[in-house]
C-alpha cells in the first residue's frame, strides 16, 4: 500500500509538471512566456509536491531537481529542446555549471565546517563543557531551558550568519540530547528551537542576514532610495519584533510539543580527552566564533571562515576518514536542489516575471505590507531567502514610485523594504526553505511534518504582525 501511495505521488507531481510546461503561453495571459520559463515552472511546480509530500527521501528530490534542470532548461542540455519551438520564444537557458555549482555552494561549505566543529567538539568534550556552563545559569526546568537556548541562539544570530549559529548551538545542545532517554519526547521542542530562534533573532540587524543586509544597503544607496537608514534606525524597528516573535515562538513549541518532566534530569558526563588535542579545538572553535562575530571589521565572510575549523582538524588528524563518512551528505544534497532551483528561477527570469505578476503599484500602504509580506514568505519558502529579497528588491521601488498612495513618500518605502527583508526570514516551514531547517532534519526523531506544523505556524503568526507593524508605521508616515 506504502509503495503504491509513493507511486500515486510521483505520477501526480509528473502530471502536474508536464501540464504546467505544455500549457500554451496564452493560458497564462503572458503570450511572451518563454519556453525556458514554463519548463521551470513545471520543475519547481515537480519539486514542491515532491518535497512536501515525501514521495521519495527529501533528498532524492533534490538530485533529480537537478538532473532534470540540466536535460531540460540547461545551455547544455537537449540539442532539439535548445530551439524555438512552434514559434514560441526559447529564453535564456542556465549555465550548466551554475546548476552543478550548487553543489559547491558556499553555503555547504558552512554546512561541511559545522558537522567539523561539532564533531571535535565532541571528541574532546568541549560541547559537553559548554553545555554544562549554559544549563548552571538556565536551571533544569524544561520550559526555561527551552527559552534559554532560544534566548541565547537568537541574540547570537543578530551578529551571525544564522547557519552558522544553528551549527554552533546544535554542538552545544547535542550533550543534553545524548542525556535524554531513546526517543524521549522532550528532545523534540529543544531541536526545533534552535533553527526557528537562529531565523528569527537575524531580523533584529542589518548584518542578522542576507536578506537584511540587501534591505539595508539598498536603503542607503544613493542611485536607490538613498533614506540614510541608520543601523539604530534598523534595531530600533526590528529588535522589538524579533523579541517579541522568539517568545511568541516559545510559547508556540511549549503548547504543541509539551514536554512531559516539568524538570529535565540531565546526566551529563565530561570525557577528558588528550591535552593538546583539547587545546586545538578549543582554540579553533573560539577564533571560528571570533572571526563569524567581528566579520565586519575583518572582511573574511562566513564562508570562508567555515572552512577554518574543518582545515585544521583535518591536518592535526582530530577528524579523519570515519568522522568524514558519518557526516549528513544527505542534507547537502537536499540544500543542493533547493539552491539549484533558485539559479534555475533567476536565470530563466521566472521568479522576476511572477513577481511582476502582483499590481503592487494600486495597493494601499497597508495592502502593500501584507501582500510584499505574504509574497515574499511564499517565494523564500521555494527559493533561496537572498535571491527571492533580491528580485522584490529589483522590483518594488518601482511599484512603489508608481503608487498613488505612497506618492514617493520615502517613509513608507522603507517600512515596505524593511518588511520584506523581515518576511523572507519566516519562510522557514520546509527543509529546502532555509539551512538551518536542514540542519535540524538531518538529526534523530525530527520529521517534515513536524517542521511544517511549527515552522508554518510561526512564520504566519510572523507575516500577520510584522505586516500590522509595518503597515501601520507606514500609514502613520502617510497621514
Amino acid at each position: 500500500m506504502r509503495v503504491k501511495s509513493q507511486y500515486i505521488k510521483i505520477v501526480i507531481a509528473v502530471s502536474v509538471a508536464l501540464i504546467l510546461w505544455l500549457m500554451p503561453p496564452m493560458w497564462y495571459g503572458m503570450p511572451d512566456m518563454t519556453l525556458m520559463e514554463r519548463r521551470m515552472l513545471g520543475i519547481m511546480a515537480y519539486g514542491l509536491i515532491m518535497w512536501i509530500t515525501e514521495a521519495v527521501p527529501l533528498w532524492t528530490t533534490s538530485v533529480s531537481v537537478i538532473m532534470l534542470m540540466l536535460l531540460l532548461v540547461s545551455d547544455s542540455g537537449f540539442i532539439f529542446l535548445n530551439d524555438n519551438i512552434d514559434g514560441y520564444l526559447l529564453g535564456d537557458p542556465v549555465s550548466y555549471k551554475s546548476i552543478m555549482g550548487a553543489f559547491a555552494d558556499p553555503v555547504l561549505m558552512l554546512f561541511l565546517g559545522g558537522f567539523s566543529l561539532a564533531a571535535a567538539a565532541s571528541s574532546v568534550g568541549l560541547d559537553v563543557k559548554f553545555a554544562k556552563a549554559l544549563l548552571k545559569v538556565l536551571g533544569d526546568r524544561s520550559d526555561g531551558v527551552l527559552l534559554g537556548f532560544m534566548i541565547v541562539t537568537s541574540t547570537l544570530s543578530m551578529f551571525m550568519n544564522n547557519t552558522a549559529t544553528t551549527a554552533l548551538m546544535l554542538s552545544v545542545m547535542l550533550p543534553v540530547l545524548r542525556s535524554l532517554p531513546h526517543g524521549s519526547p522532550d528532545r523534540l521542542p529543544l531541536i526545533l528551537s534552535i533553527p526557528i530562534s537562529a531565523n528569527l533573532g537575524g531580523m533584529a540587524t542589518p548584518m542578522g542576514s542576507p536578506p537584511n543586509m540587501l534591505a539595508f544597503m539598498r536603503l542607503n544607496d544613493p542611485n536607490g532610495l538613498n533614506v540614510e537608514f541608520t543601523y539604530g534606525e534598523w534595531m530600533f524597528c526590528m529588535l522589538p519584533l524579533s523579541v517579541f516573535l522568539v517568545f511568541i515562538s516559545w510559547l508556540m513549541l511549549s503548547w504543541m510539543f509539551p514536554f512531559h518532566h516539568k524538570n529535565l534530569s540531565l546526566d551529563i558526563h565530561l570525557v577528558e580527552g588528550n591535552k593538546t588535542t583539547q587545546r586545538i579545538v578549543s582554540t579553533t572553535f573560539f577564533v571560528t566564533v571570533a572571526l563569524w562575530l567581528f566579520q565586519p571589521f575583518i572582511g573574511l565572510n562566513t564562508y570562508i571562515v567555515g572552512v577554518l575549523p574543518m582545515s585544521v582538524f583535518l591536518m592535526a588528524g582530530i577528524i579523519g576518514r570515519a568522522e568524514i563518512r558519518h557526516m549528513e551528505w544527505e542534507i547537502i544534497w537536499l540544500v543542493a536542489g533547493g539552491l539549484a532551483m533558485s539559479i534555475g528561477m533567476e536565470e530563466t527570469h521566472l521568479a522576476h516575471r511572477i513577481i511582476r505578476l502582483i499590481p503592487f503599484a494600486d495597493m494601499s500602504p497597508w495592502g502593500l505590507a501584507l501582500a510584499t509580506g505574504i509574497f515574499c514568505f511564499l517565494l523564500s519558502t521555494v527559493i533561496s531567502n537572498t535571491v527571492s529579497t533580491k528580485l522584490m528588491l529589483a522590483i518594488l521601488p518601482g511599484a512603489l514610485a508608481a503608487n498613488p498612495a505612497v506618492g514617493g513618500d520615502k517613509g513608507i518605502m522603507t517600512m515596505i523594504v524593511v518588511g520584506v527583508a523581515a518576511s523572507a526570514s519566516l519562510a522557514m516551514w520546509l527543509p529546502i526553505s532555509t539551512p538551518p531547517n536542514a540542519l535540524i532534519y538531518s538529526m534523530e526523531g525530527v520529521t517534515q511534518k513536524q517542521i511544517i506544523k511549527i515552522g508554518l505556524l510561526v512564520g504566519l503568526v510572523g507575516i500577520v504582525v510584522t505586516s500590522l507593524l509595518f503597515g501601520y508605521l507606514s500609514f502613520a508616515d502617510y497621514i
